[in-house]
């Protein structure tokens, strides 16, 4: 394919390496993926995974980082803003991806009118960490609803996910430290059973400010706290484990 930026990308965006070759359609001014999605998109394992759907894709990032996880995996990202869905598609085209990544405009709130359920074995989320009425909303319209909760939830994504995950499929997200208890909360009330939970700290010495938890549908194992992902080492740089991820590596 001819990648030819003049073609799939306009002068208010950016073309921005991620890795392994990969590259991201990415607006100049407004919402811009950040470390949460790379650490999401190398939380879950992929081993046994056919179909992978990323609720709330935004640019595309997400299925992206799962492409490289997995050279087999069907994975499908859904948007509900139509210029996100727009660009996703142009950085899909633009890697060679279409016979591997799909991105379906639709509503999480409705998503039964867009796919079958039941069907993937895992669901991955990166939604808005801010509730409505907490925080300042963003001026630019795409940061205000990839932050905050101003089109859907929390609970309506984990709901989504339980009616597409298959049974014993998995779902994963990141979220706020602080909302760790609701986040448990709501998926025990749709039958997702907690079963990996890592805190995300800054550095080492500081409280986590974020976690990555692992929850399986209709599963009954126990929950195992795993080891804390620390991001910086006392000097500021990356630490062991993030340098690992952007070299490409499990």
């Amino acid at each position: 394919m001819n990648k030819d930026r003049t073609l799939l990308v306009s002068k208010e965006e950016s073309l921005d390496y991620v890795l392994s070759g990969l590259e991201l359609i990415q607006p100049r001014k407004g919402y811009r993926f950040s470390l949460d999605a790379v650490l999401l998109a190398y939380f879950p394992k992929m081993e046994g995974v056919n179909t992978a759907v990323d609720l709330g894709t935004g640019n595309g990032i997400i299925p992206l980082l799962l492409s490289l996880r997995s050279s087999s995996a069907h994975i499908i990202g859904v948007e509900v803003q139509d210029s996100m869905v727009e660009r996703a598609k142009r950085t899909v085209k633009y890697n060679s991806l279409e016979n591997r990544i799909e991105i379906i405009h639709a509503d999480i709130r409705h998503i039964k009118n867009k796919m079958p359920g039941h069907f993937a074995e895992l669901v991955v989320s990166n939604p808005p960490f801010w509730k409505k009425g907490e925080g300042k909303i963003c001026e630019n319209g795409e940061e205000a609803v990839a932050r905050h909760e101003l089109l859907v939830d929390m609970e309506q994504i984990i709901l989504a996910a339980n009616y597409i995950l298959c049974p014993g499929g998995r779902l994963c997200i990141i979220q706020r430290a602080d909302r760790l208890p609701e986040v448990v909360e709501l998926l025990r009330k749709y039958r997702l059973n907690p079963e990996k939970l890592k805190a995300v700290h800054a550095f080492i010495d500081r409280e986590a400010k974020i976690f990555l938890i692992e929850a399986r549908k209709n599963g009954r194992g126990k929950l195992t706290i795993l080891p804390p992902l620390i991001i910086y080492d006392k000097n500021g740089e990356y630490s062991e484990e993030i340098q690992k991820i952007y070299a490409g590596g499990p």
